[in-house]
C-alpha cells in the first residue's frame, strides 16, 4: 500500500509516491536536493518537453536504434502535433488521447497498437515519477484496425493526398487510383480514348481476370484534368520519359516521390534530397490502399456489393465481401437514414 504526500518548495506543490513515511522522507530529502541544484523536472512542462526527456531518459540505449526512431516518429507523426504544446499537468486528459487514437483508425493494427504502447508509457511514467495525478492514458481504447497493407486511408491521410495531388506532378495517376479504384498496373493502360467525357466513364483495360475489364464513374475533376492534357485519343495516359506506357519501375518511383511531398506536407524534414528520420507517412500507405478506399467509399456511399463488385473488377463477390464486411460509421449512418425513408412509405 503506497501513500502519497506533498510540500511546497518556493511557492510550488510537489508531489511523492512512497512506500510509507519514511520512504517519503527520503524521496522528498532526495527532491529537495534536485530542486536547489536545478535538476528536477518541474511538472509544468509541456508534453513534447516530457516527451524528449522520456525520450533521453527511459530509450535512449535502452532498446535498438530502430526501436528508438519508431518510437521519436511515433511522437512526432501522430502524438505531438496534436497534444505537444499543452501542459501535461492539468490541460492533456483522456479524452485528447483518445482522439490521438481515433485519427489513426484504420490504419494497421500493428501501427494503432504502438501508438496505444507509446501514449500509455508516455504518461505512466510521468506519473510514476509524480509529474501528474493520474495518467490520463490509463483505460485508452483502441480503435480496430487492419492487417497487412489492405486497409483504407485514414481521413488524416485523405486529407493530405489530396492536398499533394493538387499540386504534384503524379497527382493526377494518385487520384485516378482513388476515385476509381483501378489496380497501379492498370493505370500503365489507360489511354485517352478510354474516357466518355459525356457519360463520364472510364473504361479500364484490366487484364487481372475476366472480370478486371469494366467500366466505373469518373468525378468531374478527373476528366477535366485529363482534358488539359491536349493528348490525342490513343496516347496513353501516363508515360515515362521515352513517352512509353509507365513500367513497374517507373511507377515505384512514382509512388516514392509522391510520399516524399507527403513527408513535407505533414512537417517531415528533407537533407540533400532524402527524407530524415522520422518518416512522417505510415509505412504501410502503398497504392493499394488508395484502390481498397475506393471500395469502402463505395460501401459508405450506399452502392449495392453487386454492382460494387463490377466496378472493382473482382472475378467473386467474396472478394468484395470481404471489404463490405468492415462496417464504417458512415455506412451505418447510410442504412439507418435508407431504412428511415423507407419505413415512411410503407407505413
Amino acid at each position: 500500500m503506497s501513500i502519497r504526500k506533498s510540500f511546497t518548495y518556493e511557492g510550488i506543490r510537489h508531489y511523492i509516491r512512497a512506500k510509507d513515511l519514511a520512504d517519503y522522507e527520503v524521496k522528498k530529502a532526495l527532491l529537495i536536493k534536485d530542486l536547489e541544484e536545478g535538476k528536477t523536472i518541474e511538472s509544468k512542462m509541456l508534453v513534447r518537453d516530457w516527451a524528449a526527456e522520456w525520450l533521453a531518459t527511459y530509450k535512449m540505449g535502452t532498446c535498438s536504434d530502430k526501436t528508438y526512431k519508431d518510437y521519436v516518429r511515433r511522437l512526432d507523426a501522430y502524438i505531438l502535433p496534436e497534444i505537444g504544446h499543452v501542459r501535461q499537468d492539468v490541460s492533456v486528459k483522456p479524452v485528447h488521447l483518445q482522439r490521438i487514437m481515433q485519427n489513426v483508425k484504420g490504419m494497421s493494427q500493428s501501427r494503432i497498437d504502438k501508438i496505444h504502447q507509446c501514449l500509455g508509457q508516455v504518461f505512466d511514467t510521468a506519473e510514476q515519477n509524480d509529474l501528474i495525478q493520474k495518467s490520463p492514458a490509463r483505460g485508452l481504447k483502441k480503435p480496430k484496425g487492419s492487417s497487412g497493407t489492405h486497409r483504407a486511408i485514414t481521413d488524416e491521410e485523405r486529407r493530405v493526398i489530396l492536398k499533394v495531388a493538387s499540386t504534384h506532378k503524379h497527382g493526377l495517376w494518385v487520384k485516378l487510383m482513388l476515385y476509381c479504384g483501378l489496380r497501379t498496373g492498370e493505370t500503365a493502360r489507360v489511354k485517352i480514348c478510354h474516357f466518355d467525357f459525356e457519360k463520364k466513364i472510364l473504361f479500364i483495360d484490366g487484364t487481372k481476370t475476366a472480370n478486371a475489364q469494366r467500366m466505373v464513374p469518373v468525378p468531374d475533376e478527373i476528366l477535366q484534368a485529363v482534358k488539359q492534357l491536349g493528348k490525342s485519343p490513343f496516347d496513353y495516359l501516363f508515360t515515362n520519359e521515352t513517352g512509353r506506357p509507365i513500367q513497374p519501375h517507373n511507377r515505384g518511383r512514382m509512388w516514392k516521390s509522391f510520399k516524399r511531398a507527403m513527408h513535407i506536407e505533414m512537417g517531415g524534414q528533407i537533407f540533400r534530397d532524402s527524407i530524415i528520420p522520422p518518416h512522417m507517412v505510415a509505412d504501410d500507405l502503398v497504392p493499394y490502399c488508395l484502390r481498397h478506399t475506393f471500395c469502402t467509399d463505395l460501401q459508405d456511399a450506399g452502392v449495392p456489393i453487386n454492382v460494387a463488385r463490377d466496378l472493382m473488377g473482382h472475378s467473386d463477390i467474396s472478394l468484395t465481401s470481404k471489404i463490405y464486411t468492415h462496417t464504417t460509421d458512415t455506412a451505418i449512418e447510410s442504412a439507418a437514414n435508407l431504412l428511415s425513408e423507407y419505413r415512411k412509405v410503407a407505413r
